[in-house]
């Protein structure tokens, strides 16, 4: 993931100031490494480090650089560590195109080899180095930039945004197949972004780069290629901002925006992960003697979560456990052939790390998931997946959480694959499905966070509460109470529904809350809806969460239950698609409760001992 920010002054006007400060408002997308490329005289120049923006700018001494076109980037790594060499803009052999992106390439190993073969020298392991060379290749073809909708669709695959300076002509291309990608006008400048609000102060109007166009500006004005042909900048916006909302990209806390990015990450996900490292992720799974999953917080959830897929997809029972508890209790199992798969979203969690050494010295094969890819985590491992969800400032994570769920599913879906349980067919229907789910739930995110909020205000004046499930939705049970415990200090448990009426039951009354989480397996869901008439007439204030076009959760509002209706999606995404409701649900009612939602006292984002 990235920030993209790049100018073009109409008079000649010195525009690094402008980007370094448009860098500094994305910092949210990521400091792991920073950079800037300027052209001056039809020169290239470029300047990259690792570390936030101000850090590089005083190391390299941008104050001092000038140039009337410049193009820069910060980074949260998903493909490359954290290096000088994998920074962005990444260039061109003949140092004509300096290239900056935000998502992924998706056939980057693909890509890679043929420019290899093309004889084109690589000095990073960043997926975006290979956009620099591809489009090379078309301009020494003699491509004329009317055909670089054709260049990139036909080349690149993914879910990307892709901004390019060309020092030839001192203009700057922008192109997305998705992610948010912005253009900015004023009298004196042109500007693209990934955030609108990261343009406030510089620009007068605006509008959103729209799949299938290739955006050039440059000091004479702004040219639109698309397959149709050749067009202008088009109608454009007022960019009326509110400023106090500039570092959050226009949201009151990191929570909610993260909340809001989940179907993006969900898609930078799909397209991140590479699927010869997804093959091998999947051999160690079925090849193992026996399968330990160790988490915490969480990343345990989502482990459990896994523990459903594997179990069902592979036909694998992996042992999952806490990562604190895994040294006590079950390192004398561990030997060669076992896998241990470590979850760890910053990759720096004590208790995992810890774990890991242990299980490492017996002989035992890490797989690492972790959603920093410089972490100590994806070091100690034998191999490691990314989660790509891209950087989480919340103490509550909420995307992280669901792109672990995906990436958990896409090793058993490969795994799957491989054991010869679904054919290729049933494959790519499930992955078109992840994606489909994510486009529904983008679409549908403001009406889920609206009931949530009349739901919040329900729960609000309870002393406290339960969240319910059963099956494959139990582990959000847990992570629901996890989230309300965190965002709004809402002391909850979370209950396996089945045990339900084994005592929980007895706390059930008026001024207690209970947040039910239909069950996605048609037995366990009709064994659960008795339970909410229950709790209803204890008179406790209930909360339904479910999918939307169920009849039986609709009706459940006419019976003063709030209910949280999330789109329909297939069975085994229903742990992503519906953490989202109990996400905003927690989100909402820390607010209402003025709650310090990003940092929760006395908890930190990576616990490291």
């Amino acid at each position: 993931m990235g920030g993209i920010f790049g100018a073009v002054s109409r008079s000649g006007g010195n525009v690094v100031p402008l980007v370094v400060t448009g860098l500094e408002r994305l910092k949210y997308r990521g400091t792991d490494n920073s950079g800037i490329a300027v052209a001056r005289e039809g020169r290239l120049e470029v300047y990259k480090d690792t570390g936030p923006i101000d850090v590089v700018a005083r190391k390299l001494g941008l104050d001092k650089l000038q140039g009337s076109v410049a193009l820069g980037h910060t980074r949260y790594a998903t493909h490359g560590r954290p290096t000088a060499e994998n920074a962005h803009p990444h260039v061109d052999c003949g140092r004509r195109l300096a290239v900056v992106g935000d998502g992924s390439i998706s056939n980057y190993e693909e890509l890679k080899d043929k420019v290899l073969l093309n004889g084109h020298r690589l000095t990073s392991r960043s997926d975006f180095e290979v956009v620099a060379h591809v489009l090379e290749e078309a301009f020494r073809e003699g491509r004329a930039p009317e055909a670089l909708p054709g260049v990139l669709s036909e080349k690149l695959q993914g879910f990307f945004a892709v901004a390019f300076l060309d020092a030839s002509t001192g203009s700057i291309y922008a192109a997305t197949t998705g992610p948010q990608l912005f253009l900015g006008a004023s009298r004196e400048l042109f500007l693209v972004s990934t955030s609108k609000y990261a343009m406030h102060g510089f620009a007068e109007r605006y509008r959103e780069v729209r799949r299938g166009e290739v955006v050039r500006v440059s000091s004479e004005g702004v040219e639109v290629y698309t397959g149709a042909g050749v067009g202008g900048l088009g109608e454009l916006q007022p960019l009326h901002l509110d400023p106090s909302l500039v570092e959050k990209n226009g949201y009151k806390h990191h929570m909610l925006r993260e909340i809001y990015e989940v179907p993006e990450s969900l898609m930078r996900t799909l397209s991140s992960v590479q699927k010869k490292y997804l093959q091998l992720a999947a051999r160690l799974v079925t090849g193992a003697d026996n399968v330990y999953i160790i988490a915490n917080g969480t990343s345990l959830h989502a482990g459990m979560v896994a523990s459903y897929y594997f179990s069902e997809l592979v036909g694998v029972n992996p042992v999952v456990v806490s990562a604190a508890e895994f040294p006590l209790y079950y390192l004398e199992n561990i030997g060669p052939g076992s896998l241990v798969l470590a979850i760890s979203q910053s990759g720096e969690t004590g208790d995992v790390l810890s774990s890991l050494y242990e299980a490492k010295l017996r002989g035992a094969t890490i797989l690492g998931i972790t959603n920093y890819v410089g972490s100590r985590l994806a070091r100690l491992s034998n191999l490691y997946l990314p989660i790509a969800a891209g950087p989480e400032l919340a103490v509550p994570a909420t995307k992280t959480f669901t792109s672990t769920l995906l990436l958990l599913y896409l090793v058993a879906l490969r795994a799957s694959r491989q054991e010869g349980r679904i054919d290729e067919d049933t494959l790519n229907s499930k992955l078109a499905a992840v994606a489909e789910a994510a486009r529904q739930l983008g679409e549908w995110l403001p009406k889920v966070d609206s009931e949530a909020s009349k739901a919040a205000n329900e729960v609000s004046e309870c002393r406290g509460g339960y969240v319910v499930s059963r099956g494959l939705t139990y582990p959000l049970a847990l992570e629901g109470a996890l989230k309300l415990k965190e965002a709004s200090y809402f002391h909850a448990e979370g209950v396996e529904a089945g045990e339900f009426k084994h005592g929980p039951f007895v706390l059930v009354e008026k001024g207690f809350g209970v947040v039910f989480v239909v069950p996605v397996e048609k037995v366990s869901a009709e064994a659960t809806y008795p339970l909410v008439g229950m709790a209803l007439e204890a008179g406790a204030k209930v909360v339904a969460v479910g999918f939307a076009g169920d009849q039986s959760l609709e009706a459940l509002s006419e019976k003063g239950a709030a209910v949280v209706a999330a789109p329909p999606a297939e069975r085994h995404l229903a742990p992503i698609v519906l953490a989202v409701p109990l996400q905003l649900l927690a989100y909402r009612l820390g607010e209402r409760l003025s709650r310090p939602i990003d940092s929760p006292r006395y908890l930190t984002k990576a616990v490291t001992q």
